[in-house]
């Protein structure tokens, strides 16, 4: 058995299947586990909370992880230490997860991979290896067009009071909002990222406003001329997303990305089940 894993700063999908059959056998979700933010004690309570997972553990010989944050050999092997008081007997590869977005979104075919979920990232991939140009720099200094970025632009809008006014109404009823609280939440407790982000919903109840399609466009603007035009090959290849922003914005990120002038690739919400395809086909590759 192998299981695979896609982890952002919000949520982590795992994936468990057989080999042998080549089925899935089951399916579960978990709090997203980042090497900069997360301690042993938080991974391990996590999965041991989850008991249809744990009740695979021991038998599921490969773990393959790609996790937000894990972008230097010494977080990678902070999360593989981790796994493996939890995955007892199995080798456990623990990579990027601009990776395993370079990989679903790609395959084997030279691109510009992106992700567009809480947070957000790009690499340009030429089927085998990386390259970066522009560091992210999380959701303080950078993270554009992720929903962490459109949720801290909404937030900013109505405390300034400059949403129209059938916004503003919507969102007075929507969630509870001072000065106060948001800077509690941003500044003293744990999350902020998520916080921030979890008011992009509020974008998607209200996508198809005028307003609500300019503010994402030009947070989509900011990531394509930050994260994407940066590389040499922006405009020979196709520039792909993966993430849940990209999904339910597809429509207004191909226009971005059209106006720009690139290719527009492929949107894929969930780069798990490419990664499960691929690693089937290949389960020697740990």
């Amino acid at each position: 058995m192998i299981i695979i894993a896609d982890s952002g700063a919000t949520k982590t999908n795992w994936i468990l299947a057989d080999t042998q059959t080549q089925s899935i056998l089951g399916e579960y979700e978990t709090m997203g586990f980042s090497p900069l933010f997360c301690t042993e004690e938080q991974v391990l309570t996590a999965l041991n909370a989850n008991t249809a997972m744990q009740s695979y553990a021991a038998g599921i010989e490969k773990v393959y992880f790609f996790g937000a944050g894990c972008s230097s050999e010494e977080r990678c092997t902070k999360m593989r230490n981790i796994f493996a008081k939890f995955f007892t007997r199995a080798q456990i590869l623990v990579e990027h997860d601009m990776l395993g977005a370079a990989i679903a979104l790609c395959h084997n075919q030279a691109g510009i991979a992106c992700i567009l979920g809480t947070g957000s990232n790009s690499v340009y991939y030429d089927g085998k290896n990386l390259f970066e140009e522009t560091p992210a720099l999380d959701f303080i200094l950078g993270d554009e067009g992720s929903g962490t970025h459109i949720g801290k632009m909404l937030i900013r809008l109505y405390l300034y009071k400059r949403l129209p006014p059938e916004l503003h109404t919507d969102f007075s009823a929507s969630y509870e909002v001072t000065k106060e609280i948001v800077l509690a939440k941003v500044y003293k407790e744990l999350n902020p990222k998520r916080y921030l982000a979890s008011f992009a919903q509020f974008a998607g109840k209200h996508k198809e406003h005028f307003f609500i399609q300019q503010l994402v466009h030009n947070c989509f603007t900011e990531f394509l001329e930050y994260h994407v035009s940066i590389y040499p090959q922006s405009t020979q290849v196709p520039v792909h997303f993966a993430g849940s922003v990209a999904h339910f914005f597809a429509d207004v990120l191909t226009r971005a990305v059209t106006d720009k002038g690139l290719k527009m690739g492929r949107i894929i919400q969930k780069p798990i089940y490419e990664l499960l395809n691929y690693y089937l086909k290949s389960t020697s590759v740990v």
